[in-house]
């Protein structure tokens, strides 16, 4: 279960513990956090297509892919190789398809990890829930980027710090990193979003019919 979802929450290092005890809300990263924003509309949906690379910094192992996201609002459906993770809203499916189980839960709103359950909240509740600063021009993968952090009010969540990477020209999305406590880190590179998608609230839940001889395990008390 761990495993599936150090995967999956990519939409997911080393702890920063200065950064976390010294950033505030800098005024010079909302014009471009409020971009990011403005780039996602809740009543639309978009399919997105990525590359990701997963890192384990302290066993120093190191896995990249590629993946594809549908999302609309707060729901969403994420495909990562042997991995897929559907959020209906509600309930959160982790599903392994080579080992043929699906685990459900809830994610708790009140809970730290819930952001990053349901990431858009990231990008739309960023004033109330993160403090964040302006990195000026970075290198991302290659490229010139506009780099932006984030990092939780709340510290006793999983994740320390999140990284949004801006095309300085459009203010486009470009790509994340995600560090997580336990020395890993999660990058995504987005290679293409298309929105105006016409998605049926079916393709978020996992469809027991199409997967038989999947094992469902229920998280949910």
């Amino acid at each position: 279960m761990v495993h599936i979802h150090r995967y999956c929450l990519l939409i997911p290092g080393i702890i920063l513990i200065n950064s976390l005890l010294t950033a505030q809300q800098d005024p010079a990263a909302e014009k471009y956090l409020q971009a990011v924003s403005d780039q996602f509309r809740l009543d639309e949906g978009y399919l997105i297509r990525m590359d990701y690379i997963r890192e384990d910094l302290m066993r120093e192992t190191y896995a990249e892919g590629e993946g594809t996201i549908w999302m609309k609002g707060i729901k969403y459906k994420i495909i990562l190789d042997e991995y897929i993770v559907y959020y209906d809203g509600e309930k959160l499916y982790s599903q392994n398809t080579e080992a043929g189980e699906v685990y459900i839960s809830t994610p708790d709103p009140d809970e730290p990890g819930y952001f990053y359950a349901v990431p858009i909240k990231i990008i739309k509740s960023y004033q109330e829930d993160f403090k964040y600063q302006y990195m000026g021009r970075n290198a991302f993968m290659g490229k010139d980027c506009i780099e932006v952090r984030l990092y939780p009010k709340e510290p006793s969540g999983p994740y320390s710090m999140m990284s949004l990477f801006l095309n300085p020209h459009t203010l486009k999305l470009e790509g994340t990193r995600l560090k997580h406590k336990e020395g890993i880190q999660y990058t995504m590179i987005l290679s293409e979003i298309e929105g105006k998608q016409s998605l049926q609230d079916g393709m978020f839940a996992f469809d027991p019919a199409a997967y038989p001889d999947t094992e469902v395990i229920e998280l949910i008390e």
